[in-house]
């Protein structure tokens, strides 16, 4: 089938093209390339199918069941932003991270109309503040944003490959969401998806859109098992959800 023609807008940055997606929501393009940062089929339909859904993540707020997320390639900040309105809406304690070399900034991401991302206008509102208090271009760092008593979200800006654990895991899942691995190959790589495979809970889940072999050995090759499931309904027909190797127990 050939690719659709889809509606495109400039952004306040030369680099950077809004694209309309098939279900009417708005994503991102590096201009002068094929570097999307969601499916041209749905933007905000393949965020909630492989992110929220695939992780489990919204059975677990929906069951009032505190919840961790690590994020690699905030982007457009989508999927926090739709998982801290469900995670309000149920009513359960969030914490999430994401780790993003570029973070965007409030006037890019306003050619998005993220408002429509979520029933909470408020949340939206709070989030662009913050961006808002921040430079254009983040340096690297730490930056917390506590959004209420219960739910808090921290951006690290900076290169997953520089990235140490800490004390910050396990998380119950990881949206892993960089650039695709032909763009990005160094972040998709067994090493990388080994340091993954370090933060995450015993029961977590670590969901990605894409379903390369190169990419499903890399995940084998890290300590996962992985299994292609189907993709949101018009977007691509299998994406991957992965689950950590359980390890022997000693003694």
């Amino acid at each position: 089938m050939p690719i659709p023609v889809r509606e495109t807008f400039p952004t306040d940055r030369e680099d950077l093209i809004v694209q309309v997606t098939d279900d009417g929501s708005r994503t991102l393009v590096i201009a002068g390339s094929d570097d999307a940062f969601h499916s041209g089929c749905g933007a905000a339909s393949e965020t909630r199918h492989v992110y929220l859904h695939n992780s489990g993540v919204l059975q677990r707020l929906h069951e009032r069941r505190p919840t961790r997320v690590l994020e690699i390639g905030l982007g457009t900040s989508m999927a926090m932003l739709m998982t801290l309105d469900a995670a309000v809406d149920c009513d359960t304690p969030l914490e999430y991270l994401a780790v993003e070399t570029d973070w965007i900034a409030a006037e890019t991401l306003e050619h998005l109309l993220p408002h429509d991302w979520t029933s909470r206008r408020e949340i939206v509102d709070g989030y662009l503040d913050f961006r808002r208090s921040l430079p254009a271009t983040v340096p690297p760092g730490t930056y917390p944003w506590r959004v209420d008593s219960s739910r808090s979200i921290i951006i690290e800006v900076g290169d997953v490959r520089d990235w140490t654990l800490g004390t910050r895991s396990p998380f119950d899942a990881i949206y892993y969401d960089p650039f695709c691995p032909d763009s990005a190959p160094r972040l998709w790589t067994a090493d990388c998806l080994r340091t993954m495979r370090g933060a995450i809970a015993g029961g977590g889940k670590l969901t990605t859109y894409s379903c390369s072999r190169p990419v499903r050995d890399a995940l084998e090759q890290a300590g996962w098992n992985v299994d292609r499931v189907p993709g949101p309904v018009g977007g691509k027909r299998e994406v991957l959800v992965a689950t950590p190797v359980q390890r022997p127990a000693s003694g």
